[in-house]
C-alpha cells in the first residue's frame, strides 16, 4: 500500500513537474513571442517614423515659400456668415461639380480676411490641405513659380501618404522644381492625389490660394501659372477643392472665365450685409481704442452708434478703409479729435474715392509737408519701400539710401517712418512694408494721390535704387568677400542684407526703366569692369550662381535696347553673359572657382579674360582662344542616343536611347520626364506632335506608342499592326494623323486621337527609313533602302506620281521646307538632293542651271537632316562625325559653321527659335546643344587625332612628351605649346617618358614594344630593358588630379582648382607648379598654378 501510494505520489509529482515544465515552456515561448512582436512593432514604428522623417526632408527640396504669418486677421464673430457659409457648403457638398471657387472683388473689400477665416475653419476640421497667400513686394510670396511647389509641400505635411508619393516624384525627378508649371502640377499634385483611393474617400480637402492678383507681374510666368491653374485643376480628384481670392484683373478673368469647373463669385461691397459687417468691425475696433485710453475718461458707449454709422457710410463697403481709419484714430494723441476729423470728411459715392480720401487724411496728419526736407525724405524712403523686390529693414534702407558720392549717411529712415503707422508695417528690427497694397496703388498714381510731395514715380525710384545698389556694391565687393577657403564642397553663406539684396536685384531694378543717359552707361561700364567677377562670386556665396545667367541675359537685352550705340558696353555684357552660361556649373561648386577655374579657362581672346586675367591666378595653355559654339551637353541613361526631337513651341527636347525616352527643358536642360522601355521594346525614333503636348515613339518590338510629353502616360492604346521593327514616324500638320514605317516595308496611317489604324499602304520593296508630311497636310513622302522616294495623297492614302529615284543608296532622311516648295532628301551615299516638292523633279543648282541641285561635302553616309524654322538653313548629320550647315537657297555650305564631333552622328534637329541645333552621336549617350551662328573653336585644340593616353615632363620641366592612340609620339615646348619633335609608331602609344638626364625619349606601344630616340638628334636608338618609360617615371610635381577633375596640392591636399566641362581626362602629369592633362579627343592642356599665393 505504502509503496503503491508512493509510486502514485511520485508519478503525480512527475506529471506535475512535466506540467510545470510545459507551462514554463509555453510561458517562455509566449514571452519570447511577445518580445518578438513588441520588437517588431517598435521596429515598424521606428522605420515608419524614419521614413516619414526622410520623406519630410525630401519635401524641403521643393523650396516652398514660407507661409508662416500667424497674425493674418480673421473675420469677426457673426460677420461674413453668408459668404463663409456658401464656401463651406461648396467644399463639403460632393454633388457640386465645380471644384474651383473664385472669389473676386474690389481692393480692400476683405477677401483675404475671408480666405484666412475659411482656412482656419477647415484647419480646425483637419481638412485644410494647403494655404498659399501671395504678397506683393515679397519675392518668395509673389513668385508664380513657387505656388505649385508650396501647395505640394503643404499637402505632403498634411497627409503622410501624399508625402510618400510626392517624395517619390522628387526622387525620380530631382529637377522637378525647375520643371515647367504644367509638369509640376501633373507630377506634384494630380498624380499623387489621384493615386490614393482611400485618401479620396475620407472627405474633402481644401486648398486656399489668397491674393492671386499679387502673384508676380503680368507676364509669361504669371500667364503660364494662370493657364495651368485654370486648365489642369479640372484633372484633380473631385474631393480636392481650390478656393481662390483676387482682384478681378483682366488676365485672371480671361483665364478663369472659359472653364466650366470654375465658379466665379463677386464679393458685393454695396449690399446691406456687407455694410453690417463693416459696421461690426468699426464698432469692435472703437471699443478696443476706448479701452486703451483709460486716462481720457471716454464714455462707456464712446463713440456712439451715430459716429459708427457715419464711419460705416464713409467706408463705402471697404474693410481696408475701416481698418486704416481705425488705425488713424488709434495712433493719434487724442482719439476724439482724430475721430472728429474723419466725421467731417466727405462721404464718397464710389469706393476708390473713399479709399483715396482716407489715405489723404492719414498722410495729411503724418508729416510736415511744408518742410521740403521732410517731403524729400518721405519720397526717398517710400520709393524704396514701394519698388523693393523684397521688404527691407530700416538698417538696410539707411545703408542703401546713403549719399555715396560724399560718403555720408542721411537721416535714419525711422525718423520719418514713425509718423506713418497708419499705412506702413514697421518695427526697428523688422522689414518695412505697406499695410495694404491699395496704398501702393494710391501713392504711385499721380491722379489719385494729388500731390507731388507724395507721388512715387516707380520708374524713377527703380533707377535710383539700381544706382544706389551699384554704388553700395562698388564700395564693398572684393575678392573672397566671405574669407572662404577653397574646398570640394560648399554650403551657401549669408552676406549682410544690403549687399545680398544689391547683388540679387540691381539688374532687375535697372531693367524696369528706359534710360540712355551717357552717365548711366559709364557707371554700368565702370562697375562691371571693376566688379563683375566679384559680383559673380558674391552671387555664388549666397547660393544664387545660376541667377547670374538670367540676370546677365536680362541686362544684355536691356543694354542692346538702351545703349545700342555703345559697342564697348554691349560687347562686355555679351561676353559676361557667355561667361555665366559657360561656367555657372563651375562656380556653383565653390565661389572661389570664379578665379581659380572659370577665369583661367575662359577663352584668351574674350573681353572677360583680357579684363581680369592676373599672373597671380592659374594660367592655362592649350584650352580654347574663342568661345565654343557648344552651349551645353547632357548625358542620357543608356549607351547611345537613337533619336531626338525639339518641340514646336520651343520648350522641350525629347531624346531616346534604346531603353529610355527622356524629355528635357530646352532652356535649363533639366530632366522633366523619363519613360523606360524594357527588353524587346528598344526605341528607334521619337517625334513631337505639332501642339508639343505629345510624343510618338516607335520600337523594335513592332509597336508605335503615343504618350503625354510631361506625364509619360500613353494617351492611346499601343499601336501594334506592324510585323517588323518600326524606324520612322511623322505627324500631319494638324496633329490628327500619325504615320509610321519600318522593316515590313509598309506605311501605317493612324488616327492620333484614338490610336486606330485608318489605312495600310504598300509599295516599297525594302525597309522604310524616313517619312515626312508636307506643311500643307495634303501629302506625305516616304524614303526606303530601295533608293526610292514615294509620294502619297494624304486624303485618299493613294500613291501619286511615279516614285522619285535620285539616290544611289538608301534614302535615310526627308524634310520639306516650311513653305512646302522644296523636298530635301539625303542618303547613305553621302549626298543631299533638293527637288521640287510638287513634281519631284531634281532642281537645278542656284546660279548654275547646268548642274543638278545636289549638296556635297560629307565624306560618308548622312543619317539625319533638319530645316530651320525660317527655311533658310539646312543641317545635316553624317557618319563622318560632322554636322554641316547649308544655305538652302544658295546651295552653299557655311564651312565656318561645321560642328565637329568625336563619333559618327546619328541625328540633328533645330530648336523652334532657329538659334540652336541639337545633335547626338552613335555610341555616345550625350545630347549636345550648339549655337547656330558662332564660329569659335569647338573646344580644346586637338594635339593628337586619338586620345592622349600618356604624358611626361622633362627633368627641367621645359618639355612635355605625349603619346596618343593615333600612333604619334610628340614633344612640346611646355611654355609655348609648340611642337618640337614627332615620332610615328605602327601601334597606338601606351606610355611615354624622358630619361633621367633628358637625353632619351622612350615610348611603349599597345603591344608592349619599346622604342627609344636621341632627344638631341631625334635618331632612333637601340633599346635596352632599362629604357622602358615606366622606369623613367619620376614624380617631381607638386600638383595632383583628384577624381579626374579636382586639382590639389600634392603635399597638403589643399584644393587649388577644378577642370571645367571638357573631353574626358585620360592622362595627367605634374611638374613643379604645372600640371598637364591629356583628353579623349586628343587635346592637351597645361595649367600653371602659383603655389605661393593664397587661394
Amino acid at each position: 500500500m505504502y509503496v503503491t501510494e508512493r509510486l502514485v505520489r511520485t508519478t503525480r509529482t512527475s506529471e506535475q513537474i512535466n506540467e510545470f515544465s510545459e507551462s514554463f515552456t509555453r510561458l517562455k515561448s509566449a514571452l519570447d513571442g511577445g518580445l518578438a512582436i513588441q520588437t517588431s512593432i517598435v521596429s515598424f514604428r521606428i522605420a515608419e517614423n524614419v521614413n516619414r522623417f526622410i520623406n519630410t526632408q525630401s519635401l524641403m527640396k521643393l523650396n516652398p515659400a514660407d507661409m508662416d504669418d500667424p497674425f493674418r486677421p480673421e473675420c469677426l464673430p457673426e460677420t461674413r456668415l453668408g459668404i463663409i457659409g456658401e464656401i463651406s457648403n461648396w467644399v463639403t457638398d460632393p454633388t457640386i461639380k465645380y471644384n474651383v471657387f473664385w472669389l473676386h472683388g474690389f481692393p480692400g473689400a476683405g477677401k483675404s480676411t475671408i480666405a484666412t477665416s475659411v482656412a482656419n475653419m477647415f484647419r480646425d476640421m483637419r481638412r485644410l490641405g494647403a494655404l498659399m497667400f501671395f504678397t506683393r513686394g515679397v519675392e518668395a510670396r509673389s513668385d508664380p513659380a513657387v505656388l505649385i511647389r508650396t501647395i505640394a509641400y503643404q499637402l505632403g505635411e498634411f497627409d503622410p501618404r501624399i508625402c510618400e508619393k510626392i517624395s517619390q516624384v522628387i526622387a525620380d525627378m530631382p529637377s522637378i522644381k525647375q520643371a515647367p508649371l504644367r509638369v509640376q502640377f501633373q507630377k506634384l499634385l494630380v498624380e499623387p492625389l489621384a493615386s490614393n483611393e482611400e485618401f479620396q474617400s475620407e472627405g474633402p480637402v481644401l486648398i486656399v490660394i489668397d491674393a492671386l492678383d499679387e502673384c508676380g507681374r503680368t507676364g509669361n510666368t504669371r500667364q503660364e501659372l494662370l493657364r495651368v491653374l485654370a486648365v489642369e485643376s479640372s484633372h484633380l480628384p473631385s474631393t480636392v477643392r481650390i478656393f481662390v481670392t483676387s482682384r478681378a484683373e483682366k488676365d485672371i478673368q480671361n483665364a478663369f472665365s472659359k472653364e466650366s469647373h470654375i465658379h466665379r463669385r463677386e464679393l458685393d461691397i454695396g449690399c446691406p450685409v456687407n455694410a453690417k459687417d463693416v459696421r461690426a468691425y468699426i464698432h469692435n475696433r472703437m471699443v478696443s481704442i476706448r479701452e486703451q485710453n483709460v486716462y481720457l475718461g471716454l464714455p462707456d458707449d464712446w463713440p456712439g452708434d451715430s459716429a459708427v454709422d457715419s464711419l460705416t457710410k464713409r467706408a463705402s463697403g471697404l474693410f481696408v478703409w475701416a481698418s486704416t481709419a481705425c488705425r488713424y484714430v488709434e495712433n493719434g494723441q487724442d482719439p476724439k479729435e482724430r475721430l472728429s476729423e474723419l466725421l467731417q470728411s466727405k462721404i464718397h459715392e464710389d469706393s476708390e474715392s473713399a479709399l483715396d480720401s482716407i489715405y489723404i487724411t492719414a498722410l495729411d496728419a503724418a508729416g510736415k509737408w511744408d518742410d521740403p526736407v521732410f517731403a524729400a525724405d518721405f519720397r526717398e524712403i517710400l520709393g524704396m519701400v514701394i519698388v523693393a523686390s523684397n521688404p527691407l529693414t530700416a538698417q538696410t534702407i539707411d545703408i542703401l539710401n546713403a549719399d555715396f558720392a560724399n560718403s555720408r549717411r542721411k537721416r535714419p529712415c525711422l525718423h520719418t517712418v514713425q509718423h506713418l503707422g497708419c499705412v506702413l508695417h514697421w518695427a526697428v528690427d523688422k522689414p518695412i512694408r505697406v499695410m495694404h497694397p491699395s496704398f501702393a496703388d494710391f501713392i504711385t498714381e499721380r491722379r489719385r494721390c494729388g500731390r507731388d510731395a507724395w507721388y512715387i514715380d516707380k520708374r524713377y525710384h527703380h533707377l535710383r535704387l539700381a544706382q544706389q545698389c551699384m554704388a553700395r556694391l562698388g564700395n564693398t565687393l572684393q575678392k573672397n568677400i566671405h574669407k572662404l577657403t577653397l574646398s570640394m564642397s560648399f554650403e551657401p553663406k549669408d552676406l549682410p542684407e544690403d549687399i545680398a539684396y544689391s547683388c540679387k536685384y540691381w539688374i532687375d531694378h535697372l531693367c524696369e526703366v528706359e534710360c540712355s543717359e551717357a552717365s548711366l552707361g559709364q557707371a554700368i561700364t565702370a562697375f562691371l569692369h571693376q566688379h563683375f567677377l566679384h559680383w559673380v562670386e558674391a552671387m555664388s556665396v549666397i547660393g544664387r550662381p545660376r541667377q547670374t545667367i538670367t540676370s546677365m541675359d536680362r541686362l544684355k537685352d536691356w543694354v542692346d535696347v538702351n545703349f545700342a550705340l555703345d559697342e564697348s558696353l554691349r560687347s562686355f555684357v555679351r561676353d559676361a553673359n557667355r561667361f555665366c552660361q559657360a561656367y555657372a556649373p563651375v562656380f556653383e561648386q565653390h565661389p572661389l572657382l570664379v578665379y581659380q577655374s572659370a577665369l583661367p579657362f575662359t577663352p584668351t581672346s574674350s573681353i572677360i579674360y583680357r579684363t581680369f586675367n592676373d599672373d597671380a591666378l592659374p594660367q592655362v595653355n592649350g584650352f580654347r582662344d574663342q568661345w565654343s559654339p557648344l552651349l551645353s551637353e547632357f548625358s542620357l541613361p543608356g549607351k547611345e542616343v537613337t533619336s531626338l526631337s525639339c518641340s514646336p513651341d520651343g520648350r522641350y527636347i525629347v531624346s531616346a536611347t534604346t531603353q529610355v525616352v527622356s524629355v528635357y527643358d530646352s532652356t535649363s536642360y533639366e530632366l522633366l520626364t523619363k519613360v523606360p522601355f524594357a527588353g524587346q521594346q528598344a526605341v528607334k525614333f521619337v517625334k513631337f506632335s505639332p501642339d508639343s503636348q505629345k510624343v510618338a515613339s516607335c520600337h523594335t518590338d513592332r509597336s508605335v506608342r503615343l504618350w503625354d510629353a510631361l506625364s509619360g502616360k500613353e494617351t492611346v492604346p499601343t499601336m501594334e499592326q506592324h510585323t517588323g521593327a518600326v524606324y520612322a514616324l511623322a505627324f500631319s500638320e494638324d496633329g490628327t494623323r500619325l504615320i509610321s514605317g519600318g522593316q515590313d516595308q509598309k506605311i501605317m496611317v493612324w488616327d492620333a486621337e484614338t490610336g486606330e489604324l485608318t489605312c495600310e499602304l504598300a509599295g516599297h520593296t525594302k525597309t522604310i527609313l524616313c517619312l515626312a508630311f508636307a506643311p500643307t497636310g495634303t501629302r506625305f513622302v516616304s524614303g526606303s533602302r530601295d533608293s526610292s522616294i514615294r509620294r502619297w495623297d494624304a486624303a485618299t492614302s493613294q500613291a501619286i506620281l511615279p516614285p522619285i529615284i535620285h539616290h544611289e543608296g538608301g534614302v535615310t532622311a526627308l524634310t520639306y521646307t516650311p513653305d512646302g516648295q522644296l523636298l530635301i532628301s539625303a542618303s547613305d551615299h553621302k549626298f543631299i538632293y533638293v527637288s521640287d516638292a510638287e513634281t519631284g523633279t531634281l532642281l537645278r543648282f542656284p546660279g548654275n542651271p547646268d548642274l543638278p541641285f545636289i549638296l556635297s561635302g560629307h565624306k560618308s553616309a548622312i543619317y539625319s537632316i533638319a530645316i530651320s524654322p525660317n527655311g533658310t538653313l539646312l543641317a545635316s548629320a553624317s557618319k563622318d562625325t560632322t554636322v554641316r550647315l547649308w544655305d538652302i537657297h544658295k546651295g552653299v555650305e557655311h564651312t565656318a559653321l561645321v560642328r565637329q564631333h568625336r563619333l559618327q552622328l546619328r541625328c540633328v534637329a533645330f530648336t523652334a527659335d532657329g538659334q540652336r541645333i541639337v545633335t547626338a552621336s552613335s555610341g555616345d549617350p550625350v545630347v549636345r546643344v550648339w549655337d547656330v551662328e558662332s564660329t569659335g573653336s569647338m573646344g580644346i585644340p586637338r594635339r593628337h587625332k586619338g586620345l592622349v593616353g600618356s604624358l611626361a615632363f622633362s627633368s627641367d620641366g621645359k618639355y612635355l612628351v605625349s603619346g596618343g592612340k593615333d600612333q604619334r609620339v610628340r614633344v612640346w615646348n611646355a611654355e609655348t605649346g609648340e611642337t618640337t619633335m614627332e615620332f610615328v609608331l605602327e601601334q597606338g602609344v601606351y606610355q611615354v617618358g624622358f630619361s633621367e638626364d633628358d637625353s632619351k625619349i622612350a615610348a611603349t606601344d599597345d603591344k608592349g614594344a619599346t622604342f627609344t630616340w636621341n632627344a638631341a638628334t631625334r635618331e632612333p636608338l637601340m633599346t635596352s630593358p632599362e629604357d622602358a618609360p615606366h622606369k623613367y617615371d619620376k614624380s617631381r610635381g607638386l600638383l595632383a588630379l583628384v577624381r579626374n577633375r579636382w586639382i590639389v596640392d600634392a603635399r597638403t591636399e589643399v584644393v587649388l582648382s577644378i577642370l571645367p566641362s571638357m573631353s574626358p581626362v585620360k592622362s595627367s602629369v605634374s611638374y613643379g607648379d604645372r600640371i598637364a592633362i591629356g583628353t579623349a579627343n586628343g587635346g592637351i592642356v597645361i595649367m600653371r598654378i602659383p603655389l605661393n599665393k593664397g587661394v
